[in-house]
């Protein structure tokens, strides 16, 4: 066996790992997405790392802050994944959303629904309970990934 055929076991077993708590239509979705992300490189030669939970004494401006985030949908995943790791595994609404990116001074997208949309799509969210009688999204595994890994 080559390495590159011993990396493609390993990305395919990661993938699986990562994604086997997630409901169908769910989990393709997101070991699809992963494995594709794995095997372009994107987190196969990264080293594992350890869980970052928040400090709780950090302040979810300083969060984002710290991530540097470009895009919407990893700030509404980052978002998602701070409230989740602070909040006993609370979702996130677009309230939620939208009183953090006032907090941290960032332009709101102008359209959330789309924003969250793209991250159900990836894998990276999914629809969860209802929070103050507003739909509410919790992070996946494979979200939680990405926040930790990738950004």
């Amino acid at each position: 066996m080559t390495p590159d055929d011993e990396a493609i076991r390993a990305a395919i077993q990661r993938a699986r790992r990562l994604t086997e708590s997630e409901p169908e239509p769910f989990r393709s979705l997101a070991f699809r997405a992963l494995l594709e992300s794995l095997l372009r490189g994107g987190l196969l030669t990264a080293a594992p790392q350890v869980e970052q939970t928040p400090p709780s004494e950090m302040d979810l401006t300083e969060f984002l802050a710290a991530k540097k985030l470009t895009t919407h949908p990893d700030r509404v995943v980052a978002i998602a994944y701070y409230l989740y790791k602070t909040q006993s595994g609370a979702g996130v609404t677009t309230h939620d959303l939208t009183e953090a990116y006032s907090r941290a001074r960032v332009k709101r997208p102008q359209n959330f629904p789309d924003v969250i949309a793209a991250c159900v799509r990836r894998g990276r969210l999914v629809e969860g309970e209802r929070k103050d009688a507003m739909k509410a999204w919790v992070i996946t595994r494979t979200g939680e990934g990405h926040v930790e890994q990738t950004l």
